[in-house]
């Protein structure tokens, strides 16, 4: 009996580690992303603006389901799960703007989606981290 509770314990505990590695991976690859659009609007430099929205749209992809963003709430802010997700939807379609912005060589509304897809970011942030 004792063995199957430690057994059972070692499970839960390595699966809720590999959650939070899966999260802070997809943080990191977003972290990327925004940090090389910014690079690419600050250089002038189209294709690192594009590789960085590519970036940006793998990391949120993680974030498209509900059940997979209420993992990753901390307990008391599960019912919030709604709030991270249009942020997700919000980050999708900023990123399609973006781009659709940098074909048609309008770098002023390009660059304002990048401030949106912060915004969303932050908007997120702000719930999880209580700011």
């Amino acid at each position: 009996m004792k063995l199957g509770k430690i057994v059972l314990a070692c499970t839960l505990a390595f699966g809720i580690a590999s959650a939070q590695d899966v999260m802070q991976k997809s943080m990191s690859i977003m972290e990327q992303g925004i940090t090389q659009i910014q690079q690419g609007f600050l250089n002038n430099n189209i294709e690192l603006i594009r590789s960085g929205s590519k970036l940006v749209q793998d990391g949120n992809k993680l974030f498209s389901d509900k059940k997979v963003i209420a993992q990753y709430l901390p307990k008391d802010k599960k019912h919030m799960v709604n709030v991270a997700s249009n942020a997700s939807k919000r980050i999708s379609l900023d990123i399609n703007i973006l781009e659709l912005n940098l074909e048609d060589k309008a770098y002023l509304n390009a660059a304002n989606a990048y401030s949106d897809i912060l915004n969303a970011c932050s908007r997120c942030h702000s719930i999880v981290r209580s700011w």
